[in-house]
């Protein structure tokens, strides 16, 4: 696929959230202020989301595995129609992983009180994760709950705090 091919698709993902989860983004204030009136459903949706969450991680109980997680996050997300980062990448990631838009990763990035998840599509996994100047040159960034795709390359002015990038960022990736 051409990077401009990738683009497309996503922003085919960023449309395919948008149109699949009602409430997006809680914990931001765009994530309130687009539609105010809803303020008590999202309330109640995250609620049940949280809930939902906690009982099927209480009940999975086994190691961490990626698959499982993304899958658990978007069906989370489609279920109770709320999301944040995490859900809302999941729903991204399962849809482009339908439609063959390949290699892609799903990264859950951890930096104390500031966490993050996205989509990068087309990252060469040659490259070392930490070199983020030379594997963002091809790759593109699909981020549903900003409304945001990219160059790779903006990750480092949208999200400044999250460099150095590390390998344990990439939580599961499909080629």
């Amino acid at each position: 696929m051409l990077h401009s091919e990738y683009t497309k698709a996503a922003q085919a993902a960023i449309a395919h959230v948008k149109a699949n989860v009602r409430y997006r983004g809680l914990n931001t204030a765009g994530g309130w202020i687009r539609n105010p009136i809803d303020v008590p459903q999202k309330f109640a949706a995250r609620i049940k989301s949280l809930q939902l969450g906690a009982s099927r991680s209480e009940a999975y109980g086994g190691a961490f595995d990626g698959r499982l997680f993304i899958d658990e996050l978007a069906k989370l997300g489609l279920e109770t129609q709320t999301g944040n980062c995490s859900e809302l990448s999941a729903v991204a990631f399962k849809h482009l992983e339908a439609a063959k838009v390949l290699p892609i990763d799903y990264f859950g990035v951890y930096r104390g009180r500031w966490d993050h998840a996205f989509v990068v599509l087309n990252r060469d996994p040659s490259i070392p994760i930490s070199d983020f100047a030379k594997w963002s040159y091809q790759a593109v960034v699909c981020d549903p709950l900003y409304d945001r795709c990219g160059d790779a390359g903006r990750l480092a002015t949208w999200y400044p705090k999250m460099f150095p990038l590390k390998k344990t960022d990439v939580m599961y990736r499909v080629e």
